[in-house]
């Protein structure tokens, strides 16, 4: 647990499902700290922007998952133009789940 791994993730009867949530949790809360302080830091020494990413990695992997997930965002951006959100404003809420720019997931 020191290293953010689940206890369930360790147990016998493990199901793929908790396997995925799992290394989510550990990708989220222990990796992409640690990865954006290493981004950070070769960002100063290389002198460019630098960014390491452990999160894209483990969005939905099939393309059924994928769609639905297209299709919610594309139309979660909809009804924000709709109520007449500007881009600032989508953006910041993009940034709550790491999808907007800047959001130091990426």
């Amino acid at each position: 647990m020191a290293f953010g791994i689940l206890p369930a993730m360790l147990a016998p009867t493990t199901t793929g499902q908790l396997v995925r949530e799992g290394q989510r949790t550990l990708a989220t809360w222990t990796l992409q700290p640690v990865a954006v302080q290493i981004a950070q830091e070769a960002g100063e020494k290389l002198g460019g922007m630098v960014s390491v990413d452990c999160l894209r990695p483990l969005q939905a992997f099939d393309s059924g998952l994928r769609a639905r997930s297209a299709a919610a965002i594309i139309g979660a951006l909809a009804e924000a133009k709709a109520a007449g959100l500007d881009p600032a404003q989508v953006n910041a809420a993009l940034s709550l789940v790491n999808w907007g720019a800047d959001d130091g997931a990426a």
